[in-house]
């Protein structure tokens, strides 16, 4: 998921395994010419490996290629590298989250086309969110304790869930499709992705986001060159 140099010829490798979560490893020797890692530790390289250590950081034995590797399209890459983030932002090390990294492989393995990735990325963002603990209440309004009605607009408070509000910023059929994870239109997609950003704020507590600003960059970059 990352890697950072060390010393003269090692590194420190990020990986993200189903079985211990998240794993700092250390890979001795890495950067010479001749290291059999060579071409494997990379983002998005399915592996398997083996390592010692009782501390922390981990000391890499052994490595090889699990499957290929995915590839993305364009602006996909970057949408990847942004879940990266998302994850190195909010997992402990050291913690098994085996949900988030099962749907970490759905929604990789979504990205690889263009067809659906708004709603890989907002479907990703809500099992995150559901997994730390911090889930959103998508099902009834928190003052009235009725069922969300699609043609209602509601406000949304982050600690609490949706009020029913005639100025809301989000139409009850969009918290539908939050809960049912299932986007049937542009407008849900938007209105979901502007929630999930100040929910994703709001739990990194000032913490900013790097794949936020390249993406935005590129996105303007590609509107420009279209007109």
């Amino acid at each position: 998921m990352h890697h950072q140099n060390y010393q003269e010829s090692s590194i420190i490798v990020d990986v993200f395994t189903q079985a211990e979560g998240r794993v700092s490893l250390l890979a001795k020797g890495f950067r010479q010419q001749k290291s059999h890692y060579l071409g494997l530790l990379r983002p998005f390289m399915p592996l398997k490996f083996h390592y010692k250590g009782a501390q922390s950081l981990k000391i890499l034995q052994h490595v090889e290629s699990g499957s290929q590797a995915y590839d993305f399209p364009e602006l996909n890459l970057y949408c990847a590298y942004y879940v990266n983030e998302l994850i190195r932002s909010f997992l402990p090390e050291a913690e098994p989250y085996p949900d988030v990294f099962l749907a970490y492989l759905d929604c990789l393995q979504a990205l690889q086309s263009n067809e659906a990735i708004e709603p890989a990325l907002r479907c990703f963002e809500i099992q995150l969110i559901d997994a730390l603990g911090y889930g959103l209440q998508l099902e009834f309004d928190v003052d009235s304790g009725d069922e969300i009605q699609p043609e209602l607009r509601y406000h949304f408070d982050i600690e609490q869930g949706p009020k029913a509000d005639n100025n809301g910023e989000l139409k009850g059929s969009t918290l539908i499709a939050m809960q049912q994870e299932n986007f049937t239109n542009p407008e849900q997609l938007q209105q979901a992705k502007q929630l999930m950003r100040s929910v994703i704020d709001f739990y990194l507590q000032g913490k900013t986001l790097r794949t936020r600003g390249i993406m935005s960059k590129l996105i303007l970059q590609k509107t420009c060159k279209t007109h």
